[in-house]
């Protein structure tokens, strides 16, 4: 008996020294082991981020609040944000700002694990330039997403007081890492730097790019470099690099009549579903998600309680093919308009799948012009023609007609800032262009009640969205480092 049980001692010793050697050769934190260029290449298309922004539409002047038609579980998750208070919704599987905080973090933390892998993997030296390249410029995309919503707008003056977002580079080598937050100055720098690392790596493996409409290109890139620099304030480099992208794609956009027809020839969800669809229409830079976090569920369906503002509403002429986005509910008094433009709209919650537009053409030629009224040297004239591509394409044949040539800068501006408004409605630009610009917003809970008006002014700074309380839980760190108020 006793030799016996020193068998199965013996074993049993066997058996666990086995296990153990099995657990200390995998992976410390169970990640998936890359071996080959295939892997990364997978991985590199699994790091793309979804547009979890896309929540702060409820934030700006672009909506209006209609209590009546609000599904009552919608309530307690977006009105705080719609009155930009810093006690919101720390749920993760609906659009909030807890979800996009986590999400862009997943992301980097994938784009991460891609840049200090690759070089150890079997394939061509080229193609990981080029897989290389695509992870930098997703850093680079998951940052600029992070700093934009969690810190104050760029503003050099403010820049390296400012705080940011905590800054990972690496794959943390630790269960729970602890991150101070960087200076909005810092996460910027290292912004500019992985986007033209990333660009010069992509353009050395060419030839390895993916050509998938959900995968950056260089005219993608270019445009992301575009949106860059018009936040900084660096006019000559917005007009550069927008000039890039129409140079490899010309100046190629929406053709809205034929999206008008489909509308009247299918159903509105047919519709919605085929707005974005990279087989009919000329995107730079598309996501395709299959997932049920409803991204822009709060203005995406009739029950969201968040509607098309009335001065968008009334204001937009019943011959701009634009208007065919505005999908109505309600009485014309109570203006319940959504803006279709995604699959899961406009009372189709649960689609399946939708695509979400990152950059496209007409945000490109709006950059432009923009950027070309506030350079040193002005040009109203190219700036209006790149107004006018678009509004070309706005309306029927007949009833299309150049807006007045602007006699002065200013006057430009405001048209370029109004047709930007109506052009990227519901496309999640305008929250950004408040913060840059400094606009003032009024929300109304009651819109007929003037005391339930809430304001947000110019450069206020509840426009950096407060840390989530999820992030502080697993960063204690940030408790002391909260967007002041």
């Amino acid at each position: 008996m006793k030799n016996f049980n020193k068998i199965i001692l013996f074993t049993t010793l066997l058996i666990g020294f086995s296990s153990c050697e099995k657990f200390l050769d995998a992976p410390y934190d169970n990640r998936v082991e890359l071996n080959d260029i295939d892997d990364i290449d997978l991985l590199v298309n699994n790091a793309y981020p979804m547009r979890a922004d896309l929540f702060t539409e409820i934030m700006t002047d672009n909506l209006h609040h209609y209590a009546t038609t609000m599904q009552a579980s919608n309530g307690a998750t977006y009105i705080p944000l719609f009155k930009w208070e810093d006690e919101y919704s720390d749920a993760i599987t609906t659009a909030t700002p807890t979800h996009a905080y986590s999400h862009y973090y997943k992301k980097i933390y994938e784009a991460n694990l891609i840049i200090e892998s690759v070089a150890g993997v079997n394939g061509n030296e080229l193609h990981k330039d080029a897989l290389l390249g695509e992870a930098l410029v997703l850093r680079a995309y998951g940052y600029f997403s992070l700093v934009n919503l969690f810190g104050m707008h760029y503003n050099e003056a403010t820049n390296e007081t400012n705080l940011g977002v905590p800054l990972i580079i690496e794959v943390p080598k630790e269960n729970r890492g602890l991150y101070d937050r960087a200076s909005v100055k810092a996460v910027y720098d290292q912004i500019d730097k992985d986007v033209e690392q990333g660009l010069a790596l992509m353009k050395k493996g060419f030839s390895f790019l993916s050509r998938s409409p959900y995968r950056f290109s260089l005219a993608s890139v270019h445009a992301f470099m575009s949106r860059i620099n018009l936040y900084k304030g660096k006019w000559e480099e917005a007009a550069k690099y927008a000039d890039l992208v129409v140079a490899d794609r010309g100046v190629v956009v929406r053709k809205m009549a034929d999206d008008v027809y489909r509308k009247t020839s299918t159903t509105e969800q047919y519709w919605a579903q085929e707005i974005m669809n990279p087989s009919i229409h000329p995107n730079l830079l598309l996501v395709n998600q299959v997932t049920s976090t409803f991204l822009c569920r709060p203005f995406g369906y009739r029950l969201g309680g968040f509607y098309i503002a009335h001065d968008i509403f009334y204001s937009t002429p019943s011959t701009d093919y634009r208007k065919d986005h505005f999908s109505a509910g309600g009485t014309v008094i109570d203006s319940v308009a959504l803006v279709v433009k995604y699959g899961n709209q406009p009372n189709n919650p649960n689609a399946l799948q939708v695509r979400y537009d990152c950059f496209t053409m007409e945000e490109v030629l709006l950059n432009r012009a923009e950027a070309n009224l506030r350079k040193p040297s002005p040009d109203i004239a190219k700036s209006m023609a790149d107004i006018e591509a678009i509004r070309k394409q706005r309306f029927s044949a007949t009833n299309y007609s150049p807006l007045p040539t602007p006699t002065s800068v200013d006057d430009a501006l405001t048209t370029v800032i109004k047709e930007r408004k109506l052009e990227l409605l519901g496309q999640g630009h305008r929250w950004y262009d408040i913060k840059r610009l400094g606009i003032e917003v009024e929300h109304r809970t009651i819109r007929t009640d003037g005391k339930t008006a809430v304001i947000l002014k110019p450069n206020d700074k509840r426009t950096a969205i407060q840390i989530p309380v999820q992030a502080r839980v697993g960063n204690p760190l940030l408790e002391d480092q909260l967007n002041p108020r």
